[in-house]
Order: structure tokens, then sequence, then C-alpha cells
């Protein structure tokens, strides 16, 4: 007797879609960027236990985000003046 396979869940369905719309293969976040719903990894690990896609580990040029400090000038910067040399 098979053994029976659940149904794919709508995540993976549209992940599977989204994939088969790209001309090439494409990352997690490239997928999202053209899916009609947001596709997580789980829904492409689903896929490919299935064996309806592969993965392979690629390298990718990205550019990182980080939160830093923007500094603007305030009104007493803009008035300041040095005090003079004591002597």
């Amino acid at each position: 007797m098979a053994k029976k396979v659940n149904p794919l869940s709508e995540g993976a369905v549209i992940a599977l879609e989204t994939l088969q719309a790209a001309a090439a293969g494409a990352t997690l976040q490239e997928l999202n960027a053209d899916a009609a719903a947001p596709i997580a990894s789980a829904h492409l690990t689903a896929l490919a236990r299935r064996g309806l896609v592969s993965s392979e580990k690629v390298e990718k040029e990205v550019v990182s985000v980080r939160t830093v400090n923007a500094y603007t000038i305030t009104e007493a910067g803009m008035n300041y003046e040095e005090a003079p040399d004591a002597e």
C-alpha cells in the first residue's frame, strides 16, 4: 500500500508557481519579490523534500543594511564659539 502524501500548503503552492515562472533559479528573497504572497523557507524545504525543487549553495553579492548614527547640527552647535585661551 502506498503511503498517503499530504497535499502542499498554500504557501508551498505559491512558491512552486513562482519558481515555475522564474526564468532561472532564484533565492528566497528573489522569489518573494515576485510572489503573490510571502514565501517562507519552510515552503521551499517542503518542495525540496518531495523532489519538486532542488537547492544549491550560491554566493550572492548583497548590500548590507546597518543601523548607524546620523548627525545634524543643532542651534547650539550653530552658535558655538570657542572660549578664549585662559592665561
